[in-house]
């Protein structure tokens, strides 16, 4: 490994990978990327593929529109088929408590010109005609939204980066740092590392890099689980949200169901560890809404986590006390979905240009100052 490069970017995952590719594209070069892992290791290749601008909060919504916009192009420019399907995202409701919810997220969306319209029950079963509505009074729907493959772009994003000759150092873990005259010195498990500019982009593990440089971030990965099934006649063609229970579906490109459903911590909150309590759970959901799928067969099921920040939006800043240093994080389970305008909003902030939005919600002070819009759509 070198000893000395200008950028450096701990983590691996989709917001260290889009940045890179976003400096690459401004011109930048010497670019290391460490990851104590296997690459994408964390929670990038453990999410559901969902891409949606339903959200309750600005800062959310303005990465999100730019990141759909870019998801369009994406494929194209880095040669992959990430099978990116907008479909729509139908969020539903079981309650009038939760109709509110729903119907003030969508007069907020209103303002972003996303087109998200509230719908009663029989609007629903017209959308997903294979779902038992027994439970279901209404919801919120934007067919812009959709979903995509996470493994094609992840791997797209590498081979890229590769190709531009930017370094991907694996299996480096950071174990320390120090702050030089004019870079920072980064202790790895392969030896040091100078670098001029560094951003912490590691997940769930950012607050613990963020210890390294004397920085408390108010950040903590919360463990999800995600099951597949086997292969089904497609049937479902957006994404599904029981907002009451944080349940979602949808289906991928080869008919596999995907989902997930809030997790409760029963069998510990291990973030790797799956559990069979999980397993009976969302089959118990699944079956109440879809009767017909009770003979369906599960292949597979995995966890992974959230990096939940206090207000569940994303922390993009500086790390102060430590110049050329910066910190992407807190991205609370929508960090794929945000990932393509996060790239180029880091990028800009790495190189001191004006980023394309407006830094101030993003920054880490805002929790110590009290300003904390939260965002209450926090599903998959």
């Amino acid at each position: 490994m070198r000893s000395a490069a200008n950028i450096v970017i701990i983590g691996s995952g989709v917001t260290g990978l889009s940045t890179a590719y976003a400096l690459v594209k401004k011109g930048m070069s010497d670019i290391i990327i460490l990851e104590k892992g296997y690459l994408a290791s964390g929670a990038s290749t453990r999410n559901g593929g969902g891409i949606r601008a339903q959200f309750a909060t600005e800062q959310n919504i303005m990465l999100a529109k730019a990141s759909i916009a870019r998801f369009r192009k994406l494929g194209v420019e880095l040669g992959a088929n990430f099978w990116f399907r907008q479909g729509g995202y139908l969020f539903t409701a079981e309650s009038q408590e939760q109709m509110e919810v729903l119907t003030k997220a969508a007069e907020f969306q209103s303002r972003f010109k996303l087109g998200t319209k509230i719908i009663d029950c029989d609007e629903v079963q017209r959308l997903v005609p294979e779902m038992v509505c027994k439970s279901i009074i209404g919801g919120s729907y934007r067919r812009g939204d959709g979903v995509l493959f996470p493994f094609p772009l992840l791997f797209g994003y590498a081979e890229f980066l590769r190709e531009n000759a930017v370094t991907i150092e694996t299996h480096c873990e950071v174990t320390g740092v120090r702050r030089g005259h004019h870079d920072t010195e980064l202790g790895t498990s392969r030896g040091h590392i100078n670098a001029n500019i560094v951003l912490n982009a590691a997940g769930g593990w950012s607050s613990r890099i963020g210890e390294m440089f004397d920085l408390k971030i108010p950040t903590a990965p919360v463990r999800h689980q995600i099951m597949v099934s086997e292969p089904l006649k497609p049937f479902l063609d957006p994404m599904i949200v029981t907002i009451g229970d944080g349940f979602y579906m949808s289906q991928g490109p080869r008919g596999e169901l995907v989902g997930g459903i809030t997790d409760d911590g029963h069998g510990g909150n291990d973030p790797s560890k799956s559990t069979v309590h999980f397993c009976r759970k969302i089959s118990k959901r699944i079956v109440s809404l879809f009767p017909k799928l009770s003979g369906a067969s599960m292949m597979r099921q995995w966890a992974g986590f959230y990096d939940m920040s206090p207000d569940a939006n994303p922390i993009l800043d500086e790390i102060e006390g430590f110049p050329g240093a910066y910190v992407a994080c807190g991205f609370s389970g929508h960090g794929f979905m945000i990932s393509p305008a996060v790239g180029e909003f880091m990028a800009a902030l790495l190189l001191g240009d004006k980023p394309p939005f407006p830094r101030q919600p993003y920054r880490l002070s805002r929790f110590a100052e009290g300003e904390r819009p939260a965002e209450r759509l926090v599903v998959g």
